[in-house]
């Protein structure tokens, strides 16, 4: 199978799923029994018939449900999300000014935990039954036990109330400027305009809510690393690799962790998944200005425009990131090249 067939159907099954998606979202924000208006006008307007009515029609809200999700969708395809009710700007450039931050502390927390986890797994696939092979386990199960908005609080009172060696929350220090945008992640817009102390200041914001998402994801790794390593270790091609007298680190490193990866990687993308979406108590208990923070804020004051925005670009998330793992299977498994 050529790649182009194998990524163009790929792409066709998307294309469903993502209406789907647009259809399930609609309702669920629409199913939430809470009204708009009392959380969006002042009180004294709350009696006043002709602002009701005024606010019903500017939102869409005197509407059938499905000529909302018609309208909806319509203007989705032209790639307008709505107007949020809170801020009074499109959704869409709320949400583009807040995902790069959202992005920038997914990516570093994906790094650490990768890093960790398949160092964990290997670790305690090739010494099996050992210190080290039970230390790993015991250290992966305590990621997985342990609640992600525990490890934050216990992460911020000890490293920055208390011991004072890691930078607090926020993006930035308060004195400091944010560097002249241009990705939205402000570690590689300082990098860009040769402004180191802000990179290193931006960065160390960074470190604990990165770390405390690392910690989780990197106890997923590890255990999905090991099993599928212990499962190709005791394969043929291994024993008789071992038999030509190759070195054990290129045994291991080159046929044992390459005919393993097909697990790895797709829990590693389902991981970057859920870094993206699943940071909202992260960003809630860091002050960090993301997407998770704003979807926090929206849900408190009922803005179902924004709502349904983040709702959707979540799931598009989900859909993205398992579309690039299905087409990285195709160079990582040759038996799907000769399907």
């Amino acid at each position: 199978m050529s790649f182009f067939r194998y990524f163009v159907r790929r792409l066709l099954l998307v294309i469903p799923i993502l209406l789907g998606i647009t259809v399930v979202a609609f309702i669920i924000a629409n199913a939430i029994p809470a009204d708009p208006i009392n959380a969006n006008l002042p009180p004294n307007a709350l009696n006043d018939e002709e602002t009701i009515a005024a606010f019903r029609k500017k939102w869409g809200l005197d509407k059938p449900l499905h000529e909302q999700y018609l309208t909806y969708l319509g203007n989705l395809l032209q790639g307008d999300m709505g107007t949020s009710i809170k801020t009074r700007k499109p959704v869409a450039d709320d949400i583009s000014s807040r995902l790069p931050a959202t992005i920038e502390l997914a990516t570093l927390g994906l790094v650490y935990g990768t890093t960790l986890g398949v160092s964990m797994g290997l670790i305690s696939a090739v010494w099996k039954n050992s210190l080290a092979d039970y230390v790993a386990r015991v250290i992966a199960l305590i990621g997985i036990s342990f609640p992600v908005f525990l490890i934050a609080l216990i992460f911020l009172n000890v490293f920055y109330a208390q011991l004072g060696i890691a930078a607090g929350p926020g993006r930035l220090h308060p004195i400091m400027r944010a560097p002249p945008t241009v990705t939205g992640m402000f570690t590689i817009d300082a990098l860009l305009n040769g402004d180191w102390k802000t990179f290193g200041n931006a960065l160390s914001h960074l470190i604990l809510p990165a770390l405390t998402l690392a910690l989780y994801i990197s106890a997923i790794i590890s255990r999905i690393t090991r099993s599928s390593l212990l499962e190709v270790l005791n394969q043929d091609y291994m024993r008789t690799a071992r038999a030509k007298g190759l070195r054990e680190r290129y045994v291991i490193g080159f046929h044992g962790m390459r005919n393993s990866l097909i697990p790895i990687v797709t829990v590693i993308g389902l991981s970057y998944g859920n870094l993206l979406v699943g940071s909202i108590l992260i960003e809630r208990i860091f002050a960090y200005p993301g997407i998770g923070f704003y979807m926090f804020r929206a849900s408190t004051s009922q803005d179902f425009p924004a709502i349904m925005g983040v709702s959707l670009l979540f799931a598009f998330i989900y859909v993205g990131v398992n579309f690039v793992v299905d087409i990285l299977y195709f160079f990582l498994d040759p038996r799907i090249r000769i399907a």
